[in-house]
């Protein structure tokens, strides 16, 4: 018998339509939406949240989970412990370790640390406890997020190692960025960088910074010695055979080590007490969780009879490692894989969140970073796009409009205001939440609602208390600190996430005039302001001192595009570097003054940016945002 194939539109009609006549069709729907009502608890909540609180040493008010991260991580305090023959662990300047190998050419020191004075006290007390001087024969980096101390471990001579893309990935990071004030505010958010260091609020466990952590000293060289990107190859370093191969987990450019004369395998956050930050609430670009698992076959391979991640204590014995990677790389697969499942199940992001279940020998206890509903969104959003299945998300109300008739559909601003301060005075995970969900709609209306922000503060000082997640707790702190005008700066000025965005996002001009050209014409593409451009054309060439390139700078349609130049054209312009950072702030005369180029400098919006003087006026009054 020949089969004929079908397309999708010649077998459509002979399904749907006997659905629709039968009324099965209906009757199906009804079954789907009964599914997934299922699927989803009506009073759901995350597994990371707990009714009970603990308070640590420094007197945060915490879960009891929360309290033994520094443990689980072996950083409960400063310690340089030989955890093997030759094998030295520097752990407890911060939220990673360090390790020191005696190797046949002298030592090899793997990440150099947060700053050069907890690179240079880790290097004393590793000397002390040696009871000699050691020789530094190659610095191996993980990844460039602890390469910062390497001034104090440098000897000459020393080799230094890296990624091939090392020193890209951190330049894109670091680099001059029109996201660079929401990535660093949002940070100082994350991590409660302006938090108090002792007292309810303060950080329970290291996975709070404090200031010293952005403003430390710091001394980062990029690698010489080059690991190829995404290959597995054999070095011999110090005398010691090496393998390097990809572990790419929170950075692109991370690499796992293999010594297998030590039968040791050295990670960055790949086996470690918490479930992998797929995502983090301060944002970033996507950690797809398959490179990671793919990755983690390579390590699992290995005879390993010591493990040392940067981000655990030291795990020993071939059983427990194989467990340990085990739980670590199978709690990534499934995270990804059920919500694939979910996602088939025509769930959208929220409610995938909602509905998602993991073993729990996977889950409990480990949503110490992150939790698993922000990671279950990420990936649903990176497979699917934003859009879920509610179509008024397609066109919505403006959010001011929408909570205005939100609002008066509930009684009116006073009624809802006596909900959300009675939410959050009666308390529970819930009231809480609710409390949370009705002040959110009454700022909108209003960022000076004083009742409303007062029981918002109540609220997400609560939540912060209470959730097993660092991240979730850096938000949720940051939140009512803002509110209370106790989101302090080291010289005791009280900021807001807003404020502090607008600071680190203004480009200083010291940094504009060492950026390369095109990173700064690519910074300028993202100022103009379409508004502003009109129909306006631009087209001309541009020379910047001490650089001996060319640029070519068109502006059509309201949109930039910077170029490479054979040669100067008709209309040409030449800029100090001085000058070049003055037409990006907006600080100084633009020397455009001729046909082709006067007004140009004026279609970029300024706004965001911050003088000095403007910035300590708003430090010195109280912020009015929520």
């Amino acid at each position: 018998m020949r089969i004929v194939p079908r397309t999708l539109w010649q077998v459509l009609p002979l399904v749907v339509v006997p659905l629709l006549a039968s009324g099965a069709g209906v009757r199906a729907q009804d079954a789907a939406d009964q599914n997934h009502a299922g699927l989803m608890e009506s009073s759901w909540r995350s597994q990371s949240l707990r009714d009970t609180t603990a308070t640590g040493p420094n007197g945060a008010v915490t879960t009891a989970e929360a309290l033994t991260v520094n443990r689980q991580m072996g950083v409960e305090r400063k310690a340089i412990t030989e955890v093997a023959p030759g094998v030295w662990s520097l752990a407890g300047w911060g939220i990673a370790i360090s390790y020191a190998i005696d190797a046949p050419g002298g030592w090899i020191i793997i990440d150099t640390g947060d700053t050069v004075t907890a690179a240079a006290d880790m290097r004393a007390m590793l000397e002390k406890s040696l009871g000699r001087r050691i020789n530094v024969a190659a610095i191996l980096i993980t990844h460039w997020h602890y390469a910062n101390g390497t001034a104090a471990w440098r000897d000459p001579g020393s080799e230094l190692w890296g990624s091939e893309i090392l020193d890209a990935t951190r330049e894109a990071e670091f680099g001059l960025s029109p996201v660079s004030g929401v990535a660093q505010s949002r940070a100082v958010a994350q991590f409660g960088v302006l938090h108090p260091r002792t007292g309810p609020d303060s950080f329970p466990n290291v996975m709070g910074f404090g200031p010293e952590k952005l403003s430390g000293e710091t001394n980062y060289v990029p690698p010489e010695k080059l690991f190829p990107q995404g290959r597995v190859v054999t070095r011999t370093i110090a005398g010691e055979e090496i393998e390097i191969a990809p572990m790419r987990t929170d950075t692109m450019d991370s690499v796992a080590f293999w010594f297998p004369g030590r039968k040791l395998l050295v990670t960055n956050f790949a086996v470690t007490p918490t479930i992998f930050n797929i995502f983090t609430l301060r944002g970033g670009p996507y950690r797809d969780p398959m490179i990671l698992v793919n990755d983690a076959r390579w390590i699992e391979s290995k005879p390993a009879e010591l493990l040392l991640d940067i981000h655990n204590a030291p795990v020993k014995g071939r059983a427990e490692i194989k467990a340990a990677i085990e739980r670590s790389t199978d709690q990534v697969q499934q995270i990804h894989d059920q919500t694939i499942r979910l996602i088939a199940q025509g769930l959208d992001a929220r409610q995938a969140a909602e509905a998602i279940a993991m073993s729990p020998a996977l889950r409990d206890s480990a949503e110490l970073y992150g939790q698993v509903e922000s990671h279950v969104r990420q990936v649903w959003n990176a497979e699917r796009g934003w859009f879920g299945n509610d179509v008024y998300d397609i066109n919505p109300l403006a959010e001011r409009d929408e909570a205005a008739r939100t609002v008066a559909a509930m009684g009116g601003a006073p009624a809802v205001r006596q909900q959300a301060a009675k939410a959050a005075v009666d308390g529970g995970i819930d009231n809480w939440r609710w409390a949370l969900r009705l002040t959110s709609l009454l700022l909108a209306l209003d960022p000076a609602d004083a009742d409303a922000r007062a029981a918002r503060a109540t609220a997400a000082r609560a939540m912060g208390q209470r959730t097993t997640s660092a991240n979730a707790r850096g938000f949720y702190i940051s939140e009512a600190l803002q509110i209370e005008n106790q989101m302090l700066t080291p010289e005791g000025q009280p900021v807001t996430v807003d404020l502090l965005r607008r600071v680190l996002g203004t480009p200083r001009p010291d940094r504009l005039k060492a950026a390369p050209v095109p990173q700064v014409l690519d910074y300028l593409r993202y100022m103009v302001d379409p508004a502003q451009a009109g129909t306006q054309r631009y087209d001309f060439t541009l020379a910047v001192e001490g650089d001996p390139a060319t640029y070519r700078l068109q502006l059509r349609n309201g949109v930039l595009i910077p170029s490479r130049a054979e040669a100067p054209s008709a209309t040409h312009l030449s800029l100090t570097r001085a000058q070049l950072a003055d037409l990006v702030l907006g600080t100084g005369p633009f020397p455009g003054t001729g046909p082709g180029l006067r007004g140009f400098d004026t279609l970029f919006d300024r706004s965001q940016f911050l003088s000095r003087e403007a910035v300590a006026a708003k430090l010195a009054a109280p912020p009015n945002q929520p």
